[in-house]
């Protein structure tokens, strides 16, 4: 069992989302409130990040708040925060004790959005937090071939889909977020599958926003993931690994017109791609600044509290 430590955070708890050079980024901002994750996804990249160091939570909370007060009075736009990047936001939900203070928090904000993005089913907290408004649960779903393969620690795919649908029914806005998206033998049938059940479950006029990332890597990560990474890659612009251009279009677009069926195409958005690529699945000349526009815009009409 994977010990997980208490500790200081020295440094800030709030910062703008890194992206990655010369590739589309959506311009939020991160809750750094705790590193590391033992679901044991086989591309994860936080394993780059933290090798083999158990994960942290930060406990000086008082900090956050104290940052959260200070950069939120100063924004005029709508900031939009996400705890998802250096860890799976609710796996360590009993040990943080975060989101009974910081939803509420966030619910009483006229430009603030909290996004709380996870492959887990643990939503027993949040279902017990009556005031949530602006408050995003977001899922990230694959194919059931690669969640069983390559995401042995998380649960299925249907299990994520089912608390989609009861998170909603508590009156939360979903996400979701198909990101690795994985070539492999049937991957078509395989994301439609997903798609499919995801819209049998939830309400679709309840999703803010979906969005789609092709597998990358560092080159370094190729020997931990030899299966995944068995056919043609290029390194991009960032130097990470990347399928060909031509196979990434191909198949954001057939995935997209799966999605198509249940959302509208403006609150497609893809995850940390080239506005090369966005032309070709969009057919629009995407810019980070005009991304957060795109998804600024999904969160307004969600959210009657918004204000800009």
């Amino acid at each position: 069992m994977t010990r997980v430590i208490l500790k200081e955070n020295r440094g800030r708890f709030l910062k703008p989302c890194p992206g990655t050079p010369k590739h589309v980024c959506c311009g939020y901002q991160i809750i750094d409130f705790a590193r590391g994750c033992n679901l044991g996804c086989s591309y994860c990249i936080l394993t780059s990040y933290f090798g083999r160091q158990d994960p942290a939570i930060f406990r000086n909370k008082e900090k956050l708040f104290e940052e959260l007060s200070s950069f939120l009075e100063g924004e005029q736009d709508i900031v939009r925060l996400g705890t998802g990047e250096f860890t799976d936001s609710l796996l360590f939900d009993d040990e943080s004790g975060l989101y009974p203070r910081l939803i509420p928090y966030i619910s009483k904000r006229k430009n603030s959005v909290l996004e709380i993005k996870t492959k887990t089913t643990r939503i027993r907290t949040l279902l017990e937090i009556p005031e949530h408004e602006n408050t995003i649960v977001s899922w990230s779903l694959n194919s059931s071939h690669i969640a069983e393969k390559e995401e042995r620690g998380a649960p299925p795919v249907a299990q994520r889909i089912e608390a989609a649908r009861e998170i909603q029914q508590a009156g939360y806005r979903v996400a979701f977020h198909f990101d690795p998206i994985v070539v492999h033998e049937g991957w078509e049938d395989g994301y439609k599958k997903t798609v499919d059940l995801l819209f049998e479950k939830v309400d679709p006029a309840r999703i803010v926003y979906v969005s789609m990332g092709t597998l990358r890597f560092p080159p370094a990560m190729k020997r931990f993931i030899p299966r995944l990474a068995a056919g043609e890659f290029v390194q991009g612009a960032d130097r990470k690994l990347r399928y060909f251009r031509p196979l990434r279009t191909r198949v954001y677009i057939r995935i997209k017109e799966y999605l198509k069926r249940g959302v509208d195409e403006d609150i497609l958005y893809l995850c940390m791609e080239s506005p090369y690529v966005w032309e070709d699945v969009f057919g629009i000349s995407m810019t980070s600044e005009k991304l957060k526009e795109r998804l600024d815009r999904a969160c307004i009409k969600q959210f009657r509290r918004l204000r800009v």
